[in-house]
């Protein structure tokens, strides 16, 4: 099942100074590339739990984990040379995320925190949010793989 599909947004180093600042930049954002198709409802509830993963692909060294972040790559992954170029190793992360609420993810709370996951991430070429794919065998808490584009 795809989330927030019809949603489009290009990641980047900008921090917001909150996340109504970053409602008014993803709403401007719909509006010029979709035009009068962008259907942005930013408190839509997009997942109803409180605890989620989700797992991309970045560019990164052995010591820039987020406190949220886990290697979802084999043990002796970065000491594989062919995974590095300059300096930075392409790998499988997954990060957790804890609802403001307690109880569940709005559309706008889930594209803050995955934007502000991302500030600090090499992408290479992909930077555009391309939407989310659950992981359908995923037990113990809702997993995610977030898509990017170029």
């Amino acid at each position: 099942m795809g989330l927030l599909n019809q949603v489009v947004w290009t990641f980047n180093d900008i921090e917001y100074n909150s996340i109504d600042d970053f409602n008014t930049k993803v709403n401007q954002y719909q509006k010029l590339i979709l035009k009068e198709k962008a259907a942005w409802k930013p408190e839509e509830i997009v997942i109803a739990r409180p605890l989620i993963g989700i797992s991309y692909t970045v560019w990164i060294d052995r010591d820039s984990f987020a406190e949220n972040e886990t290697l979802l790559e084999n043990d002796d992954f970065f000491e594989e040379e062919e995974n590095s170029e300059d300096g930075l190793f392409q790998a499988e992360v997954e990060a957790r995320f804890r609802a403001d609420n307690g109880k569940n993810f709005t559309a706008l709370e889930l594209l803050y925190k995955l934007h502000q996951q991302m500030t600090t991430k090499e992408l290479g070429d992909h930077v555009f949010f391309e939407g989310l794919d659950e992981d359908e065998s995923a037990r113990d808490i809702p997993r995610f793989y977030l898509n990017f584009g170029s």
